[in-house]
C-alpha cells in the first residue's frame, strides 16, 4: 500500500521544515532591519554634522557680512550632499538670511513606511555660528546654520538594502528548509516506510516467524528501540494467540471443551457417522438446584462442584467421546458409535449414578442430582445445532419431571418449545404496545362486610383470547419483561387509586411484585416517582410480595422494604404459610399484612390449624390479615369468628373490570353517606 504524496510524511516534514526555516529566518532578518534602521539614522545625522562643521567658516563669513553670493555658495555646497533635504541660516534676531530646500515628496507607500521607521521625529542639525572678531572666550553666537535630513534619499538606500536582504533571506531559508526535509527523510521517513512494508508482510497467524530488521545505522537510536519493542510485541502476541486458541476452545474453569469446540467435535462426529452409517447420541446434562449450592455455600464451592462434575462425567465415558461445558451448570456429552437408544440410556444412567455419589466438595457435604436430555443421530436431527437443541428440549422435560433422571427427545418437546418462543415474542410485542389490562378483585371487612380495597390482577388477551397469568407471568420473569410490565401495572394502579379517591373516596389497591422487581435496586425509586407523578397518597398503595420471594434473600431485600415503608406504602406478605419464614426475620420486616394462602382457606372449617396459627401470629405481631380464596359461607363465618380482618375470594366477587370496580367504590361510599345522613 502506497501513501499519496499529498498525505505523505515526507511532504509534511518538508512543509514544516521550510516553514520553520522561514520563521527563524524572518526573525533574524527583522533583527537585522532594526539594527540597520538605527545605523542608517545615525550615519545620516553624522554626515549632516560633518557638513555643518565643514561649512562653518564660509557660513559665518556670509552671515556676518550679509554676503548673499557667499551664502548661495554655502547653500549649494550643503545641498550637494544627497542626504540633506533643506538648509538655512538664521540670524540671532530670528530673521532667515537664506534657505534652500530639495524638491520632492515620497512617491509610494514603501518610501513612506521606511521614512516612518527611520525618522519619526524628522531630525535636523542646528550648528551655532560665532562672531568672527575677538578671541574665543568673547565670541558669541550671532546666527545658526540649520541642516535638515532628506528622508526620501535615506529611505531609498534603506529599501535597496531591505530588498537585497529579503531576497537573499528567502533563498537562504528555502535552501535550509529543503536541506532539513532531506535529512529528515533520509534519517526518519525512509526507515519508517521500510519498517511499514516489513510489518505489512507479517502473516497474522505466524507473527513470530517474521521479526523486523533494524534499519542500518539505527541500532542504538529511537528507531532501533521501536523495532526492538515491536519484535518483543510479536513474541508476546504469539504467546497470547496460543493462550487465546486454548481459551476459545476450552472452559477456563473445568478445562473441558467449551461450546465452540463441542460444536466442532459434534460436526466431525456427524461426518464420521455419515461415512460409517453409524449412530451417535448427544446428552445435555444440567445440575439440579445448583443455584442453591452457590447461594448457601458460596461461589468457590460451586466452582469446585462444577470441576468435580466435569471429572465424573469424563470418567464415565470412553476416550473417543467428548465431554464439554456449555456454561453455568450445563454440560454436553457426545457419544460416538452408539448401538442405539439402549446404550445411550445405559451411559446416562451411569453418569447420573456417578453424580449421586458426589457427596463431598472441599469438606462440604452436598447432594447432587442432574437432569439429562438425550437426542440421537440421525433419528432426532441431522446437524449439530439441531441435535443440541433437541437434547436441550429433552433436558428441560427431565427437569420438569422433577430431575434426577433422563428423558429422550420427542417431537412434542419441540412443539412446546416453539409455542413458548411464540408466546415470548407476542408478550414482548404486547409489552411494547402496553397491550394489557387490569382486573380488580375486592376485599371486604370480615366483620361488617364493608368494602376495604382491591387487588389489581394483570390480564392479557392474545388474538382475542385470554392468556392465563400462570402461563405468561413465568415467561415475563425469565425474559426480564416483568420489569416493564410491573412498572405499567404500578402506574395504572396508582392512577386508578388517585381517580377513585378524588371522585368517590379513598380505597387502597394492592399490586403484586415479583422477585425480579424487588431485586431491582431502583424499585423503590420507581414506586416513589409513580406516586408523585399520579398524585397518589402512599397509603392507597399496597405492595404484595410472596413469602418465598422475601425470605429467599431477606438481607438483600430489607433496605428496599424499609424504603417503601418510609414512603408510607403498605407491604403485604402473600401466600403466607407456604414458604419457610423465620420468625426472627418476620419481626424485622416492615410488614403490615399477612395474606393467608388459599390452600389453607380451602380446608376450613375442617382443618383450621394453620389458618388459626397465622391469625394468632399476626395478632401477636400487630399485623392485619387477609384470607384469599374464600368461596363458601362456612369459610367466611369461621374466618370472621377467628379474628381475620379482611376477606377476598369468589364468594365476595370474582375479579372485575375497572368500570365495575369503580361502580362498587361508588356504591360503597354512597352507603356510607346514607348511613351518616340517616
Amino acid at each position: 500500500m502506497s501513501i499519496p504524496l499529498l498525505r505523505s510524511l515526507t511532504l509534511k516534514q518538508a512543509i514544516h521544515a521550510v516553514l520553520a526555516a522561514f520563521v527563524i529566518g524572518f526573525a533574524i532578518t527583522a533583527v537585522e532591519f532594526g539594527w540597520t534602521v538605527t545605523r542608517e539614522r545615525a550615519a545620516a545625522l553624522d554626515r549632516m554634522a560633518e557638513v555643518a562643521t565643514l561649512m562653518d567658516g564660509a557660513a559665518t563669513t556670509a552671515a556676518w557680512s550679509l554676503d548673499h553670493n557667499l551664502a548661495e555658495q554655502v547653500m549649494s555646497g550643503v545641498m550637494g550632499v544627497r542626504t540633506v533635504g533643506w538648509a538655512d541660516i538664521v540670524l540671532d534676531n530670528g530673521l532667515v538670511f537664506i534657505r534652500r530646500e530639495r524638491a520632492g515628496e515620497p512617491n509610494h507607500i514603501l518610501q513612506r513606511l521606511a521614512i516612518t521607521l527611520l525618522f519619526v521625529d524628522r531630525p535636523q542639525i542646528d550648528h551655532a555660528l560665532l562672531m568672527p572678531n575677538g578671541d574665543d572666550a568673547s565670541r558669541r553666537v550671532f546666527a545658526h546654520l540649520r541642516i535638515g535630513i532628506d528622508p526620501t534619499a535615506v529611505a531609498d538606500r534603506f529599501l535597496e538594502y531591505a530588498a537585497t536582504t529579503l531576497a537573499a533571506g528567502v533563498l537562504r531559508n528555502l535552501l535550509i528548509g529543503l536541506t532539513m526535509a532531506l535529512v529528515f527523510h533520509r534519517l526518519l521517513t525512509r526507515p519508517l516506510v521500510r519498517i511499514g512494508y516489513a510489518v505489512a508482510r507479517i502473516e497474522p497467524g505466524k507473527p513470530q516467524n517474521q521479526p523486523l530488521t533494524v534499519p542500518r545505522g539505527h541500532d542504538d537510536d529511537e528507531l532501533g528501540f521501536l523495532v526492538s519493542r515491536f519484535n518483543d510485541t510479536l513474541e508476546m502476541l504469539e504467546r497470547e494467540h496460543t493462550e487465546l486458541r486454548r481459551l476459545v476452545t476450552r472452559c477456563t474453569l473445568t478445562g473441558l471443551a467449551n461450546r465452540t469446540l463441542l460444536i466442532d467435535r459434534l460436526g466431525h462426529a456427524i461426518d464420521m457417522a455419515n461415512r460409517t452409517q453409524g449412530r451417535l447420541a448427544v446428552l445435555h446434562v444440567d445440575l439440579d438446584r445448583f443455584k442453591r449450592v452457590n447461594e448457601s455455600l458460596g461461589h468457590d464451592i460451586g466452582d469446585a462442584l462444577l470441576i468435580q462434575t466435569g471429572e465424573r462425567l469424563s470418567d464415565g465415558v470412553r476416550r473417543c467421546d467428548t465431554v464439554g461445558r456449555l456454561g453455568g451448570d450445563e454440560f454436553l456429552v457426545i457419544l460416538e458409535r452408539v448401538a442405539g437408544s439402549d446404550e445411550a440410556a445405559m451411559v446416562a444412567g451411569r453418569l447420573l449414578g456417578a453424580l449421586r455419589r458426589l457427596t463431598n466438595v472441599d469438606g462440604h457435604r452436598v447432594h447432587i442430582t442432574a437432569s439429562v436430555g438425550i437426542a440421537l443421530y440421525p433419528t432426532d436431527g441431522t446437524d449439530e445445532h439441531a441435535l443440541m437443541r433437541m437434547a436441550d428440549a429433552a433436558m428441560q422435560a427431565a427437569k420438569a419431571d422433577g430431575g434426577d433422571g433422563f428423558v429422550f427427545y420427542t417431537r412434542e418437546m419441540t412443539e412446546r418449545a416453539m409455542a413458548r418462543l411464540r408466546l415470548e415474542a407476542s408478550l414482548r410485542a404486547a409489552t411494547e404496545r402496553r397491550d394489557f389490562e387490569l382486573a380488580y378483585q375486592p376485599k371486604i371487612d370480615a366483620a361488617t362486610g364493608a368494602l376495604t380495597g382491591f387487588e389489581a390482577l394483570l390480564r392479557w388477551r392474545l388474538d382475542g383470547m385470554p392468556v392465563s397469568p400462570m402461563e405468561f407471568i413465568p415467561v415475563a420473569e425469565d425474559t426480564g419483561l416483568i420489569l416493564d410490565i410491573g412498572a405499567w401495572v404500578l402506574e395504572e394502579a396508582c392512577r386508578t387509586a388517585s381517580r377513585w379517591a378524588l371522585d368517590h373516596g379513598p380505597l387502597p389497591i394492592a399490586v403484586n411484585v415479583s422477585a425480579r422487581q424487588l431485586a431491582d435496586s431502583s424499585f423503590a425509586d420507581l414506586v416513589e416517582s409513580t406516586l408523585r407523578r399520579n398524585g397518589t397518597a402512599p397509603e392507597l398503595l399496597e405492595i404484595e410480595i410472596t413469602e418465598t420471594v422475601i425470605m429467599k434473600n431477606v438481607l438483600h431485600h430489607l433496605p428496599t422494604l424499609n424504603r417503601l415503608r418510609g414512603l408510607g406504602v403498605r407491604i403485604a406478605i402473600d401466600d403466607f404459610g407456604t414458604g419457610y419464614s423465620s420468625l426472627a426475620y418476620l419481626r424485622q420486616l416492615p410488614v403490615d399484612v399477612l395474606k393467608i394462602d388459599r390452600s389453607f382457606v380451602t380446608d376450613l372449617p375442617h382443618a383450621p390449624d394453620i389458618a388459626s396459627t397465622v391469625i394468632a401470629l399476626a395478632q401477636r405481631l400487630k399485623l392485619s390479615t387477609v384470607a384469599e380464596g374464600v368461596e363458601t359461607l362456612e369459610q367466611r363465618r369461621w374466618l370472621a369468628e377467628a379474628g381475620c380482618d379482611r376477606l377476598q375470594g369468589y364468594l365476595i366477587s370474582r375479579p372485575v373490570s375497572a368500570d365495575a370496580a369503580e361502580a362498587m367504590v361508588m356504591a360503597a361510599f354512597a352507603r356510607q353517606d346514607m348511613a351518616l345522613t340517616g
